[in-house]
C-alpha cells in the first residue's frame, strides 16, 4: 500500500498479490485494528456502493513506532542480562509474552491445542504471518525460492542478524510463539540467521500428516 499514492482497494490489493479477497480482507482488518493501515470509503463510480480504500499510516525516521520499539527493547536487553542469572532463559519467558499480547491486541484466534483439519491450508497461512509481523516491525517478505519461509528484513528488538544471545531469545521466541497460537498443531517453525545478508529466515513445515496419524 505505501507505494500507491491514494487509497488502494482490496480487490486491487488481492490481483497484485495473486491472492483471493478473503485471503487479503483478514490480515488488513489486523492492520487497521493496530492503527498502521486507515479505512476509508472511495468515492462512488457507477452502480452500486462505494468501495474501501485501505492507505498505509505506518511512520517512518526516528518517531516510527519500529524504531521506538527497537529502542525500549535495546535497554530491556541490557537489563535482562545485567540483572537475571539466566538471561536467555529470562528473554526467552519475556518472547512469549510480547507474542501472547500482540496476538492479543489484533484479536487473533488462537488455535492452539485445536485438532488437526483438512481445511488447515498452509499456503494462506503463510499469507496472514506475513502481514502480522510486517505489521509487527518484521518487514517480513515471501522468500524468493521456498514458498513455505519468509524472509525477515527487520525486527522491532535489534537488528535481524544480531547474534547477542538474549537478543536472540527474544526474537525467536515471539516468532515461535505467534507460529505455535496461530497454527496450532499444523505448523512447525524454525528461526535461520544468515550473516551474509542480514537477513532471518523463518521456515515454516506443515505437520499436518504427522499430528493426524
Amino acid at each position: 500500500m505505501s507505494l500507491h499514492a491514494g487509497p488502494v482497494t482490496i480487490a486491487d490489493l488481492a490481483q497484485e498479490c495473486g491472492l483471493h479477497v478473503n485471503t487479503v480482507r483478514e490480515p488488513l482488518n489486523v492492520l487497521v485494528s493496530v492503527g498502521l493501515v486507515e479505512r476509508e470509503r472511495m468515492p462512488v463510480s457507477g452502480r452500486g456502493r462505494p468501495s474501501w480504500g485501505y492507505t498505509s499510516r505506518t511512520l517512518s525516521g526516528p518517531n516510527s513506532p519500529t524504531d521506538l520499539l527497537r529502542h525500549l527493547f535495546r535497554s530491556t536487553t541490557r537489563w535482562i542480562r545485567d540483572s537475571s542469572d539466566d538471561p536467555v532463559a529470562a528473554a526467552t519467558s519475556l518472547g512469549q509474552y510480547l507474542g501472547d499480547e500482540a496476538l492479543a491486541m489484533a484479536k487473533v484466534p488462537d488455535h492452539l491445542g485445536r485438532p488437526v483439519t483438512d481445511q488447515f491450508s498452509l499456503a494462506e497461512h503463510m499469507t496472514k504471518i506475513r502481514v502480522f509481523l510486517t505489521a509487527f516491525g518484521f518487514c517480513a517478505e515471501s522468500h524468493p525460492t521456498n514458498p513455505t519461509a519468509l524472509v525477515l528484513r527487520a525486527c522491532p528488538f535489534t537488528d535481524p542478524n544480531d547474534t547477542d544471545p538474549v537478543a536472540m531469545a527474544i526474537q525467536r521466541s515471539m516468532l515461535y510463539r505467534v507460529i505455535e497460537r496461530t497454527g496450532g498443531n499444523c505448523v512447525h517453525a524454525t528461526l535461520r540467521h544468515d550473516e551474509d545478508s542480514g537477513t532471518c529466515e523463518l521456515v515454516l513445515v506443515s505437520n499436518r500428516a504427522s499430528a493426524a496419524s
